[in-house]
């Protein structure tokens, strides 16, 4: 069952116990207080023939020759009294009984379908007590009043037809009944436009909530309200926005694992192939010295490669745990000449070394081979470019110190710029191939950056030269050893 149709059933349900709840208690109100008038009525009515009912017996006993000085009053005397008085006050809604000793009756013009019992159970209550008693389709109201006559035990029993207040009670009801059929059906027809209204913001979350599940993730609800269900919906737009960003990240990270999976394959096989031709080679002609010498030298240099390439993707992955860092705190001119001397022996142009003489704390041996990458990826670049030059800098720019690798060599084109810190990618691949390059380098640098906090700037113009730059934040003077505050190297 849907919530809509709980909640318009819930109000329903509320709706009809307030409607009979509040026609019982005013319809019983108003029977109680008509049944209480015509009572007190109908008691003072009887108190007044009580008081004609004893004249006329008396008048009776004081006639009757029958009676000279007896003073008790025959029976006979009481039913004839009791029989004229009923005659000239007959009444078509009450009754007249008198009942002698509370056992037997004289006389009695009371409807034939009361019960004897009734009659006898209503004399004895007294009078100050009234009975109800319904019988033959009519209501009666049974009141007894002791005559006050010497000698004899008699009693006036008196009933009076009350089916009218009952029927202005049935009346009533009726009328509540059809008033409130007729409320209900309203208020229900309310209740489900309320209930439709107010769950609309749910039935929309449910929908979206369906159409994230099937992977429209840039489904939203975007329900404005100010209650709970507004709160609800800002919060699922939220979750659903983290939702989309992460699976767009997942996304990239996928399409980046299959294009690394898919450049490492491409890098191992071509290498591998071209061995396995060589090796073939030099089976096929083992007395061909020149043919031996040219095929040992490629494969002893392509193994060479593989050997850089399976070093640097160790190091690249070993960078995905924080705690491998080793942070200490080291000058800025110990880790430019340290990058300078790691370089290796013969490879041009020198770079040129401008340091500010601050303390910086880094993982010495990450932030030296993060720099002597880009450096020899510079003098790659420099490479047959008459003049080009590279510089390795360290400039203070307020409590941050930024080192800067630039070099004046063929540049980055701007396509291929957003995409050279991607593992195995290489702008020229037949050039970096042959000087040795992997595609790993600034893969590696970026991943060195991100474990220390930081990230790399590559700004690069073609024919013109590339600069890259990483900043760090810099330590006071006190925090600097003194044995690296000269700008010596440490080992």
């Amino acid at each position: 069952m849907k919530f809509a149709t709980k909640l318009s059933l819930g109000c329903i349900t509320l709706l009809s116990c307030a409607l009979c709840a509040a026609g019982l208690i005013l319809t019983g109100k108003s029977f109680s207080g008509s049944l209480e008038t015509t009572r007190a009525a109908m008691q003072a009515q009887q108190a007044k023939e009580k008081y004609t009912l004893e004249r006329c017996i008396f008048t009776a006993a004081e006639t009757n020759t029958l009676f000279s000085t007896n003073t008790m009053v025959e029976n006979y005397t009481l039913a004839t009294a009791a029989q004229q008085y009923a005659e000239q006050t007959a009444d078509a809604n009450s009754g007249l009984a008198l009942w002698v000793n509370g056992a037997y009756t004289l006389y009695s013009n009371l409807p034939t379908a009361l019960p004897r019992a009734v009659q006898m159970q209503a004399v004895s209550n007294g009078t100050d007590h009234w009975q109800l008693a319904h019988c033959a389709g009519h209501w009666y109201l049974l009141l007894s009043q002791p005559l006050d006559i010497p000698g004899v035990q008699a009693d006036m029993l008196c009933s009076y037809d009350v089916t009218s207040v009952f029927a202005t009670r049935n009346a009533q009801l009726r009328a509540w009944l059809a008033a409130s059929t007729a409320l209900l059906a309203l208020g229900g027809a309310a209740a489900v436009l309320f209930s439709r209204l107010v769950t609309r913001p749910l039935t929309t979350l449910q929908s979206a909530s369906e159409k994230i599940a099937a992977g429209q993730y840039t489904e939203r609800t975007q329900v404005q309200t100010n209650d709970e269900i507004g709160v609800l919906s800002r919060s699922f737009d939220a979750m659903a926005a983290a939702v989309e960003t992460k699976i767009g990240e997942m996304d990239e990270t996928l399409q980046s694992q299959k294009d690394f999976i898919a450049a490492f394959t491409h890098e191992v096989k071509t290498p591998m192939t071209a061995m396995l031709g060589y090796a073939d080679l030099m089976r096929a002609a083992p007395d061909d010295a020149d043919l031996q010498r040219e095929s040992a030298n490629y494969i002893y240099h392509e193994t060479r490669r593989l050997e850089e390439l399976s070093r640097r993707l160790l190091a690249l992955m070993g960078l995905d745990a924080a705690d491998r860092l080793t942070p200490e705190p080291v000058s800025d001119r110990s880790l430019l000449n340290q990058v300078v001397r790691s370089l290796p022996q013969g490879s041009t142009p020198v770079p040129r070394i401008i340091a500010c003489d601050c303390a910086v704390q880094v993982d010495r041996a990450l932030w030296v081979d993060m720099l002597r990458n880009l450096t020899i990826n510079a003098q790659r670049a420099c490479k047959g470019i008459a003049g080009a030059a590279i510089t390795l800098r360290c400039q203070q720019q307020g409590s941050t110190a930024v080192f800067t690798v630039a070099d004046t060599g063929c540049g980055i084109p701007a396509a291929d710029l957003p995409r050279v810190t991607e593992a195995f990618y290489m702008v020229d691949k037949s050039r970096s191939r042959a000087d040795g390059g992997s595609g790993i380098g600034l893969a590696l640098c970026t991943r060195i950056a991100q474990a220390h906090g930081t990230q790399l700037q590559i700004d690069s113009t073609e024919g013109v030269g590339t600069t890259v730059t990483v900043s760090v934040p810099i330590l006071g003077p006190d925090d600097l050893p003194a044995a690296d505050a000269d700008g010596k190297e440490q080992p």
